[in-house]
């Protein structure tokens, strides 16, 4: 999954945008993109990994739904999708 650079020009908060980063990058390492798989590289709470799931979830950068389960793939949208 290649990382769409698009995601510095949505203006949406810096954990977001991380997030996105390391999804895209589980998929790279052929991970599920899911929060299970997230958390352990995640370098913050387990409350602003959701936090930022939501948020990408709202801006539709990631297709989920809220609440998120942590065995559910977030998978990224083309920009094309993002709002």
């Amino acid at each position: 999954m290649n990382m769409d650079r698009s995601i510095f020009d949505l203006n949406i908060s810096v954990e977001a945008t991380s997030l996105y980063i390391l999804l895209c990058a589980l998929m790279d390492g052929e991970q599920p993109p899911t929060l299970e798989n997230a958390l352990p590289k995640w370098t913050g709470t387990e409350e602003s990994l959701i936090s930022a799931a939501g948020e990408l979830i709202g801006r539709c950068v990631i297709n989920g739904v809220i609440p998120i389960p942590r065995e559910m793939h977030l998978h990224p949208n083309t920009r094309d999708r993002w709002c």
